[in-house]
């Protein structure tokens, strides 16, 4: 009895940092409606801006901050009764941040090159900060840019964890990267602003570039993952919906 209430309070706990950690990227598809209107010079464009920006003026304080909170505070609560938890937290948001470093080297390239419509820090800093100076606006959409990354890691860490090979480590975490590429490539701002995968733009340019970028940084979170991710932390919730058991010693999500 006693087991499973702790599987129960470490089911919701791993919830919870999902869901604290999803709040997090979800203003990149928020705060990204409008800017291909703008960008278009469509009318009402800049109304959609100054919307996403207004959008952003709450999102932020009420909703991004007190979530990036709450994920820290759930693992330090799991610091002791589920360090597995803990661990998968820490390991998937420094694995995705310094996987988007790896998907920045080849981004630049687009940027330097003028094959991208812009540069994405630029974007959300101005979209947040709503400035346009530089030491205000590029800081804040920096850090934007590598928590939207971090958690895209820490996802990958719950969903996939320690996967049997370095191989299968590289397969998962590129799919989940290819995933990202194909909702780039189709999805506001991107889809509207520059064609189906850069179609009106750059054609392959775009594409090409940004499928290299999410390669490798699907390549850099699987590997980094398998690496530090230890025994407690094989597998996860994509075992768990196709009824494996991980080597997990806690039960809950990530054991049967």
């Amino acid at each position: 009895m006693l087991g499973q209430k702790n599987g129960r309070r470490r089911d919701l706990l791993i919830l919870a940092a999902l869901f604290t950690g999803g709040a997090v990227p979800i203003q990149l598809v928020t705060l990204s409606f409008g800017y291909a209107q703008y960008y278009l010079g469509i009318p009402g464009g800049p109304k959609a801006i100054m919307a996403a920006h207004q959008f952003a003026v709450y999102y932020l304080p009420f909703v991004y901050i007190p979530a990036l909170v709450t994920l820290c505070a759930i693992a330090l609560y799991c610091r002791r009764l589920y360090p597995d938890v803990t661990r998968r937290i820490a390991v998937g948001i420094a694995v995705g941040a310094v996987a988007t470093l790896v998907l920045d080297g080849v981004r630049q390239a687009g940027v330097v090159h003028g094959w991208l419509p812009g540069d994405t820090p630029v974007l959300f800093g101005k979209m947040v900060t709503a400035s346009k100076d530089f030491a205000v606006f590029y800081p804040v959409g920096l850090f934007v840019h590598y928590m939207n990354g971090a958690n895209f890691g820490l996802f990958y860490a719950f969903m996939w964890g320690r996967r049997e090979s370095f191989r299968g480590a590289a397969k998962w975490g590129v799919i989940w990267l290819l995933l990202m590429e194909l909702g780039m490539m189709t999805a506001p701002p991107m889809g509207p602003m520059t064609g189906l995968f850069g179609s009106r733009f750059a054609w392959p340019q775009l594409f090409l570039v940004t499928l290299l970028a999410h390669i490798l940084c699907g390549l850099a979170m699987g590997l980094l993952s398998q690496y530090f991710l230890g025994e407690r932390e094989r597998g996860g919730i994509y075992d768990w919906l196709l009824g494996r058991k991980p080597g997990s010693s806690s039960p809950g999500v990530f054991s049967r």
